[in-house]
């Protein structure tokens, strides 16, 4: 550690790396957090006797568990803890310092929560809609009943084309992250919808003289829908169910995980339709192939067995 008179100090360095951030042009917001947190460095600098760029790792551990002490939440340690980090890598990258005392430095464990979902009771309310009558009705309908169906996530349901919807086997092929391709079944009652709002969707490309797109879902304009756009069509759906508000179309993936488990459905088996990243640990003993898949949801999911298509 450098000591003695005319040795830099902590707080100078602060200050070169707020005018450097300044310079790049971080935002207003962003430059406060980090005045904010690098203030509470210098505090325990001051506290510890210790003001110079040069510290040991051990040093800024003990600020570390100082954070926890004070009874900051752990996604406020990880926040400043982050700014520190910056901070010194940047001091090390600009030969400040000769060795980064801040590259070890981890994060508090973050709680683990729960995901939301909704309760099957509230999933039928959200899903019971009218008869759609025009093009956006059928839509609203048709992601509702698919993402609830399927457990797709919203980026891979928009990003559904005409060839990934495998119609006579009532299955959807998705790409996945990673670009891992999957295989998911969809029941009766979604195929129903599915084919009702294509029909709205043929006759809105024809009625505004719109080139055709190999895409599912379209916006107002004939382009493919956003996931941003579904989350605003899913969030008025909740209010005018009046169900939950504060949910994201992610719920309905978890509702789907959560009401399939709930009903007896294997857990690896849901993990081969979420295509979750653990899926690869769980092939290690067992691989489920899409014949039992597609029979096990027909028997779990709870609005497979509503209606029957008719002859």
């Amino acid at each position: 550690m450098v000591t003695g008179k005319g040795a830099p100090t902590l707080g100078e360095g602060v200050q070169a790396f707020q005018l450097e951030q300044r310079a790049r042009g971080v935002s207003p917001h962003t430059a406060r957090a980090q005045t904010g947190d690098l203030g509470k460095l210098l505090d325990h600098a001051a506290r510890a006797r210790w003001d110079t760029w040069e510290v040991s790792p051990r040093t800024l551990r003990g600020f570390a568990l100082e954070l926890g002490d004070r009874g900051l939440d752990p996604a406020s340690q990880a926040r400043i803890l982050s700014t520190v980090r910056g901070f010194f890598k940047w001091l090390w990258e600009t030969r400040r310092v000769a060795s980064n005392p801040a590259s070890g430095l981890r994060n508090p464990k973050q709680p683990k929560r729960l995901p939301a979902f909704l309760t099957e009771g509230e999933s039928q309310a959200l899903l019971d809609l009218p008869p759609p009558i025009d093009f956006p009705s059928a839509r609203l309908a048709c992601l509702l009943e698919l993402l609830y169906a399927s457990g797709l996530r919203v980026s891979e349901l928009v990003g559904l084309n005409f060839q990934d919807v495998l119609a006579e086997q009532r299955t959807l092929r998705v790409m996945g992250k990673g670009r891992k391709e999957r295989m998911v079944p969809y029941h009766v009652q979604a195929a129903a919808v599915l084919q009702t709002y294509l029909g709205f969707r043929a006759a809105f490309l024809e009625a505004r003289t719109l080139p055709p797109s190999p895409a599912i879902f379209l916006n107002q304009r004939g382009g493919r829908l956003t996931p941003t756009s579904v989350r605003t069509l899913l969030h008025r759906a909740l209010e005018s169910a009046a169900v939950r508000s504060r949910v994201s179309p992610h719920a309905l993936r978890h509702s789907f995980a959560t009401h399939l488990l709930n009903r007896g459905m294997d857990l690896r088996a849901i993990q081969e339709l979420l295509g979750h990243a653990s899926l690869s640990t769980t092939q290690r003993y067992t691989h489920l192939g899409l014949e039992e898949l597609a029979r096990t949801y027909e028997k779990a999911h709870p609005r497979a067995k509503l209606s029957k298509p008719s002859s």
